[in-house]
């Protein structure tokens, strides 16, 4: 049950804690009072979406916190755990604790039992504990998109649908997919076109070392400046060693043995004293004739030639203009790109397969979908009737006695979904199945069952919907449920067989229901006035739990009006023990 809804700054409310009771809990008041606000409020902690203009004028943030009580070891229990797990919460001491803030900035924030938690969270965690019936909801029973859900909740098939809902979600991307694939399919041979003109353009170039333009661009340095290597190779031999070639003086070789020889002399009376150096002599000649020879066979190779540099020159410019063309950085960039259009040329020309592939996969994803939606329709064609059966007795209870009611259920109509052949019949599949489900009422003898829509009334409709309320409510685990003014259009004796279901409903599950009928307010649990006052120029709603003479003279208040009298005050009284008679 919800023990406690507390808010702050929403619209008109300041600061209200309202502590709600097992059973069936009643709000009245008069129009405008704010009832209709509280019920705004429950709706943010239920995970409805918020709006800043909700936030009472002057402050910054408005705050909602309501309290759900699950009870020890209940279904409900480990359903909202089960929950909760997945985002990393624990229950606290078998409650939930959601708080909700708006802030002017639009940036707000949920907690549930102190964790943050996003909306989509709270949404899921609200659907399970509470089930908002707002002011104007029951004309949701005029579109027949409702009445399925209504019967397949009726018919515990919810888990059989989840199925169908994932099997028709992975239907409609196989078909997105296949659709796109022919759509390639038939642009293939331009695509293949560019593709393979890039490719031979690329495969044309033999792109190979990753580093090859840096070693091209090394060599036509080096052929551009042959002339000059060459005599720099001449001068660096002649300086080592001139001798060689006929040149006057000594060379640098001559000069590095003549010294070493003077060591040698020297080193035969004072070999310690030149040992080091003497051998560092040796070393250098040698040093010095193998540069010589390097320098001498560099010199005989260092040609030039026009050709090879001007196809140096032309490898470069094809590299250098293929980056640029293809916005490349380097060459292994240019390589990966040469490979990633290789691979989408095979993935274009497998297409023909893999739509092969996918139309049998959505094939038999479709025959899987229908088996099951033919297994879902028996079962909802079993509990239709039987649903339709149950509605006319809860109508009578609400004044309408002849009435009439079925659950037409008819196939599928072709374009709603997949078509497929299933047994020698041409079906089409949906999203909740192969059947269109839409509620046939006849209020009236002698009147032909026709669509809800076009012969309920408001108070009609009203009735229905409670009817159908008080059927799921057997069923489902949701443990609170709210009406905001579910006796629209109703009034009198019907009103008083709408006060009945209410307590029928709250002896399985807690009600806070807002009226203005004393024949519902008086079968009222814990009975709640919501009035609005002014201070310091301000207006305020408040919200008070009635003790019993409160509540009798609130029931009074609503049979006639403004001005209580003695006659208002004793009906109000012998409504409310007719009431608790009917209520025991």
């Amino acid at each position: 049950m919800l023990s406690a809804l507390k808010i702050r700054n929403y619209a008109l409310l300041k600061e209200v804690t309202i502590e709600f009771g097992p059973g069936l809990n009643i709000m009245t008041g008069e129009t405008g009072a704010g009832k209709s606000i509280i019920i705004g409020a429950l709706n943010l902690a239920a995970g409805e979406r918020g709006f800043t203009e909700s936030i009472r004028t002057g402050e910054e943030q408005a705050v909602v916190e309501a309290v759900f009580e699950l009870g020890a070891g209940t279904e409900l229990k480990k359903a909202a755990a089960a929950i909760l797990e997945e985002a990393g919460i624990e229950l606290l001491d078998d409650r939930i604790i959601i708080k909700r803030e708006l802030n002017r900035n639009g940036k707000g924030r949920i907690f549930i039992n102190n964790s943050p938690a996003t909306l989509s969270l709270l949404s899921r965690t609200g659907s399970l504990l509470i089930d908002i019936h707002g002011q104007h909801e029951h004309q949701s029973l005029l579109s027949r998109e409702t009445h399925i859900g209504l019967v397949d909740g009726y018919a515990g098939v919810l888990k059989e649908k989840g199925e169908i809902n994932l099997l028709y979600s992975l239907l409609s991307r196989l078909d997105a997919e296949i659709k796109e694939l022919k759509e390639a399919e038939d642009s293939k041979q331009e695509k293949l076109d560019v593709l393979n003109f890039r490719i031979n353009e690329l495969a044309a170039a033999e792109l190979s070392s990753d580093s090859e333009i840096e070693e091209l661009t090394g060599r036509r340095m080096i052929m551009a400046n042959t002339q000059e290597i060459k005599t720099a190779a001449m001068e660096a031999v002649m300086s080592l060693m001139p001798s060689s070639l006929d040149a006057e003086g000594k060379g640098a070789i001559d000069l590095l043995a003549a010294a070493e020889k003077q060591a040698e002399i020297i080193g035969r009376y004072d070999a310690k004293a030149c040992g080091l150096y003497r051998d560092a002599l040796k070393d250098a000649v040698v040093k010095a004739s193998e540069a010589k020879d390097f320098f001498a066979a560099y010199m005989d190779k260092a040609e030039y030639d026009p050709a090879e540099l001007a196809s140096v020159e032309a490898r470069i410019e094809l590299l250098e203009g293929l980056l640029k063309k293809y916005k490349m950085r380097d060459l292994a960039g240019l390589k990966e790109f040469y490979m990633g259009l290789e691979n989408e040329k095979r993935s274009i020309e497998l297409n023909a397969g893999i739509i092969e592939e996918k139309e049998a996969e959505k094939a038999r994803v479709l025959a899987e979908a229908a088996e099951k939606a033919a297994a879902l329709s028996v079962r909802r064609q079993e509990k239709a009737k039987e649903l339709g059966g149950k509605i006319v007795s809860e109508l009578k209870g609400l004044g309408i006695m002849k009435g009439s009611f079925d659950v037409s259920i008819t196939p599928l109509a072709p374009g709603a979904g997949f078509e497929t052949e299933w047994k020698k019949k041409r079906i089409t599949v949906g999203r909740d199945g192969i059947d269109s489900i839409e509620f046939m009422v006849s209020l009236n003898p002698g009147e032909d069952l026709k669509p809800l829509a076009k012969v309920a009334s408001g108070g009609e409709i009203s009735r229905i919907m409670l009817a159908i309320k008080n059927i799921l409510s057997s069923i489902d685990m949701i443990p609170v449920m709210v009406f905001d003014e579910i006796d629209t259009g109703i009034s009198g004796k019907i009103a008083g067989g709408a006060g009945e279901k209410l307590r029928a409903i709250s002896e399985r599950k807690q009600i806070i229901c807002i009226t203005h009928l004393p024949q519902i307010a008086c079968f009222a649990d814990t009975h709640f006035k919501v009035g609005k006052k002014t201070e310091a120029g301000k207006t305020e709603t408040y919200i008070k739990a009635l003790e019993e003479r409160e509540a009798v003279e609130e029931v009074a208040s609503l049979l006639s009006g403004e001005k209580i009298t003695d006659v208002s005050i004793k009906a109000a009284r012998e409504l409310m023990q007719a009431a608790r008679g009917k209520g025991g």
